[in-house]
């Protein structure tokens, strides 16, 4: 039996979307765009992609150039 009358954690499941790679880069595009500063946790969760497949292709956009890095370490 459930007991509700705890208040435990709950961990959100997302259930990610399997599309091809260049419509992922783009969509990891135009949400950089929208959003001017994001964190790559936020990316995977709101665009529903994988968060490992999201690093690699930000890495990629900062080597083409696409995309940039802020340093708040000073």
């Amino acid at each position: 039996m459930k007991n509700d009358s705890f208040d435990i954690p709950v961990i959100e499941e997302i259930t990610l979307r399997d599309i091809p790679y260049a419509q992922q880069k783009e969509e990891i595009i135009e949400y950089c765009k929208q959003k001017k500063r994001v964190f790559l946790s936020d990316v995977a969760n709101d665009l529903k992609l994988d968060l490992g497949d999201v690093y690699n292709i930000i890495n990629e956009l900062i080597d083409e150039g696409i995309l940039g890095v802020r340093d708040d370490s000073y």
